[in-house]
């Protein structure tokens, strides 16, 4: 009985052994483990409602490529560009197509001013009324300005357009130093612990975002020596930037005559030379973004345009001309346009 019984579990082995065998070579998937799901949630303490807002906002506005790239995936370059650092990046497939010194501390010019526009957005509705206050004795001498004065009142959205078109460092103060206040619900405060506290946001808005090498002290992106970025970080920034439907619109904007809520009127006209038809930078792919000038940053740009059905990105800073940057940025889409 023994000797049947060992004989009957040989054969059942054996079979099995065949079975398993069979099901293998006919169904391979079975050999594929399942992958660990990615662990997005950070443990600590209960968030406020500030930070749960701005939780919302920023996994609401996520960006078009990942914030976490590895190595970039280059492609050689067959022109040549005279800006010292630059990046040219396809948001449409998350590629990177090009980089110069894109991990190099630069300076980042007004194209700190997205970051800023991003942060005030994160905690403000486009429609909030503010009033332009003293705030603006804070702005540093030969600043860019979209000439608003105290006692205006606008709408964020408009602040953002003097800010995004013309560049206005009024716009940025006003902006910065609002929303603190709000953000707090302290209106009392000081301009400089209101602006000190934005830019605290502007950091943690930047660190949100993927920016591992930024640091900023200014709303505006004005000249200093504690201010800092790199191509890629400002990729980053750029790319975010672009979730948002105000930034999209503001930035490729050619000219626009707004009307104060206080019944004041101006007209703003973007600073960016590749989206004017009469201009000798014109392209006509170009679908906006950001200048930037400063002495330490020298000339900026970040670019956007759609070529063949995707969108591009192209950062340029550290220029020593108008030329430089833009024929820069150019040379940059005309091989993206080429490939």
């Amino acid at each position: 009985m023994k000797t049947k019984l060992k004989e009957k579990l040989i054969i059942i082995s054996i079979t099995t052994i065949i079975i398993s065998v069979v099901n293998l070579l006919l169904f391979p998937h079975l050999l594929k483990t399942e992958e660990p799901m990615p662990d997005n949630e950070a443990v600590g303490t209960s968030p406020s409602a500030t930070e749960n807002y701005q939780s919302a906002l920023l996994q609401e506005n996520q960006p078009l490529i990942s914030t976490t790239l590895s190595e970039p995936i280059s492609i050689p370059m067959t022109v040549d560009i005279s800006s010292p650092y630059a990046g040219l990046y396809n948001l449409s497939t998350g590629a990177t197509m090009y980089e110069k010194s894109a991990e190099s501390r630069i300076h980042p010019a007004s194209l700190t001013k997205l970051l800023t526009a991003i942060t005030a957005l994160n905690y403000l509705a486009p429609d909030t009324v503010i009033t332009v206050g003293t705030e603006l004795e804070l702005l540093p001498k030969r600043s860019s300005l979209c000439l608003i004065k105290k006692g205006h009142r606008l709408t964020l959205y408009d602040l953002l357009t003097g800010m995004l078109v013309a560049s206005g460092n009024d716009a940025a103060y006003t902006i910065a130093v609002n929303t603190a206040r709000s953000i707090l619900n302290q209106v009392d405060i000081s301009d400089k612990e209101a602006l000190s506290y934005f830019t605290e946001l502007m950091n943690s808005t930047a660190k949100t975002i993927g920016c591992t090498k930024s640091k900023f002290t200014t709303p505006d992106g004005f000249d200093s020596e504690e201010q800092y970025t790199t191509i890629r970080d400002l990729m980053l920034i750029c790319d975010y930037a672009l979730n948002f439907k105000e930034i999209r619109e503001i930035t490729s904007t050619v000219k626009k005559k707004v009307v104060f809520e206080s019944g004041e009127n101006i007209t703003w006209s973007n600073s960016n030379k590749l989206l004017h038809q009469e201009s000798a930078y014109y392209y006509k792919h170009a679908i906006g973004m950001k200048t930037g000038t400063t002495p330490l940053a020298g000339l900026c740009l970040a670019s956007v345009a759609d070529i063949n059905g995707q969108t591009y990105l192209a950062v340029v800073c550290g220029c020593k001309s108008e030329n430089d940057r833009y024929l820069s940025s150019i040379k940059l889409f005309d091989f993206a346009s080429s490939i």
